[in-house]
């Protein structure tokens, strides 16, 4: 039975009865189906599909094409070779050959490449169960060029649930492996997760690199780790931790080595609308000092946000402790395309002197940039206390010259206060 250049579509719905020993039995119900290609046979005996040229197969949310698919019903299997492409729930992927069990919802593709989300794919062979992929020979990559500019090449990939394994895997810049990476799980969605690499120079550390990898432990929790080393014999090591103990409870840890060590930690609590943050930070050298801090905050209008905060912090001196607390209103906004600005009242009220006011004083911060071309972008940032009857504190007042290169990002640095220089060179996932 041929049909040329047709459209077929197959919503055969069976119901037979058929009597052995007086026992009802009931067959299979086929699966819906339509099949639009040049040439299409069907197989009454053995209930195969064989399309031909130019196939397009559609059951539900499956889509493929392939100059030649065929389908067999008696076991819900289908087969494509030549040009094959797939789309799914979970992205949109090319290969050589597709073996796919509807039944089972389990299948396998060669030479896969494709796309899911904000991401791209591609490995040998392609296995797909599920919502689950795993891909061997893999590589994988948020950059669409030809030759990605960032990529990890991996022995094993697995996604599932906007989740990818790796295994085997190596960091690479162009085709170039630069860092081998231990088994790491992190968020297809979450670029801040994704292994980090930088290279740079600055007063303090001279010529240096510095690396981060993220690792997902558990469900809602998030362990990170790296280090640095620098020519002006600077070297750090750090680890953190992010715990989602509930939908809006979240957790933050991070412990750092330079000098000495030095720990923070945060409990964040969201309500709608409002987010409240108790966070924690100690610096254990020879002299210990430490901050408590405690903020409420909401948003005023779309562009605004006003938060309350209450901190203490402590000095450890060789002539005893000094300790100092500030209570303020902050309000920040967008007001100004491309920067940040933000006002705040606030009490002061201790012997630490280092940037800070005692009495009621103003705080402004801003932040933000503007793009002088395609990929160039000045950035500034600054933070300055006033109170009245002294000359304005400065605490922050930097400006950086920051150059796009796709998969990375140049930037020059300069420190008004400190009067120095910086230079770094950085992923762009």
């Amino acid at each position: 039975m041929r049909f040329g250049k047709t459209a077929l579509t197959i919503l055969s719905i069976l119901f037979l009865l058929l009597m052995m020993e007086n026992t009802p039995v009931l067959a299979v119900q086929p699966r819906a189906v339509e099949i639009e290609a040049r040439l299409v046979e069907f197989d009454p005996a053995t209930k195969i599909y064989k399309a031909t040229g130019g196939v397009h197969f559609i059951s539900g949310d499956f889509r493929l094409q392939a100059d030649t698919v065929i389908y067999y019903q008696e076991t819900d299997l289908v087969t494509a070779e030549q040009r094959v492409k797939v789309q799914t729930a979970e992205g949109n992927w090319e290969g050589e050959n597709l073996v796919y069990s509807f039944r089972d919802q389990q299948g396998k593709m060669t030479a896969l490449t494709g796309q899911g989300g904000q991401y791209y794919l591609s490995g040998k062979t392609g296995e797909f169960n599920g919502e689950e992929i795993l891909v061997e020979g893999a590589t994988f990559t948020p950059c669409e060029l030809a030759i990605p500019c960032l990529k990890i090449k991996a022995g094993q990939v697995r996604l599932v649930n906007d989740k990818v394994q790796v295994k085997r895997g190596w960091l690479c810049l162009k085709n170039l492996p630069v860092l081998p990476l231990p088994p790491l799980t992190f968020a297809t969605d979450q670029f801040e997760d994704w292994p980090q690499l930088q290279v740079g120079a600055n007063n303090t550390r001279g010529a240096y690199v510095t690396g981060k990898l993220t690792h997902q432990i558990t469900k809602g929790a998030t362990l990170s780790y790296g280090g640095g080393v620098g020519t002006k014999e600077w070297w750090n090591a750090q680890a953190g931790l992010r715990w989602n103990l509930t939908s809006n409870l979240i957790f933050n840890s991070t412990f750092t080595w330079e000098d000495y060590l030095r720990g923070s930690a945060s409990l964040t609590y969201k309500h709608a609308p409002l987010q409240v943050t108790t966070a924690v930070n100690r610096n254990w050298a020879k002299l210990v000092s430490g901050e408590h801090s405690l903020t409420v905050q909401g948003p005023l209008s779309k562009k605004s946000t006003l938060a309350l905060s209450h901190t203490s912090s402590f000095n450890e001196r060789t002539r005893g402790m000094h300790r100092r607390k500030d209570s303020g209103l902050r309000l920040t906004g967008r007001w100004l395309p491309g920067f940040t600005l933000g006002a705040g009242l606030y009490y002061g009220a201790g012997d630490l002197k280092k940037n800070s006011l005692n009495g009621w004083h103003l705080r402004t911060t801003w932040s933000g940039g503007i793009n002088i071309a395609r990929t160039l972008r000045i950035e500034t940032a600054g933070e300055t206390r006033w109170q009245k009857g002294i000359e304005p504190l400065w605490v922050e007042k930097t400006v950086k010259l920051v150059k796009d290169l796709h998969c990375f990002k140049v930037d020059l640095g300069y420190d008004l206060l400190d009067e120095s220089y910086s230079l770094n060179f950085g992923f762009n996932w």
